[in-house]
């Protein structure tokens, strides 16, 4: 169980992104995520401590899972809705995000909408970090019932993974159990409890 913490949190609640469901060796980096919420959104931060991150997509919309690459995949109402939204970064700052049942049935979102997320990356000589707001308006486009007061938690699950990178990865906080990689499987996500 993890919670997601308003700000300003004193203590580090970072999460370790480190489980194997595929058992692909050689992987040597380490991937953290940090999700809190302030008056207006969610603030997503990834720390991933590898060198040289392959980042060749630098557009929007293009298979940045390819790279180096974070994601976060929420569904804001679960209690609600069986749709999700997945935010995949690379070290660049390119985004592929849609509005999605699974793998097979989304629709993208809105140039505007990815805007709107103020993404932000920075590389260090040892790891490099990627940072987004999802804004309480950019959520309700697509989930018109959350509230921010009345909500007690979302589903998701948070990821780091390179399908074309030197050291082929799939990494993921909870367990998902499939055998083949599958990253867009809601029913193996789990809940992200919102501290009041």
């Amino acid at each position: 169980m993890h919670f997601i913490k308003k700000e300003p949190v004193n203590a580090d609640n970072s999460v370790l992104i480190d489980k194997n469901p595929w058992n692909y060796m050689g992987y040597d980096g380490k991937a953290y995520a940090k999700i809190t919420y302030d008056d207006t959104g969610f603030n997503v931060n990834f720390t991933v401590f590898e060198k040289n991150p392959l980042r060749e997509k630098t557009k929007h919309f293009e298979p940045v899972n390819e790279d180096s690459c974070v994601e976060f995949f929420v569904n804001f109402t679960p209690e609600k809705s069986d749709r999700y939204i997945n935010f995949e970064v690379n070290a660049n700052g390119a985004m592929n995000v849609a509005f999605r049942k699974d793998r097979f049935c989304g629709t993208n979102l809105a140039l505007s909408d990815i805007e709107s997320l103020n993404i932000k990356t920075k590389l260090f000589d040892d790891k490099w970090q990627a940072k987004y707001k999802i804004p309480f308006d950019f959520i309700k486009k697509y989930y018109p019932d959350f509230d921010i007061a009345k909500a007690e938690y979302v589903k998701g699950n948070l990821y780091k993974c390179g399908d074309k990178t030197k050291v082929e990865h799939y990494l993921s906080y909870f367990d998902i159990k499939t055998k083949t990689p599958d990253f867009h499987r809601p029913e193996y996500f789990g809940v992200f409890n919102i501290e009041k």
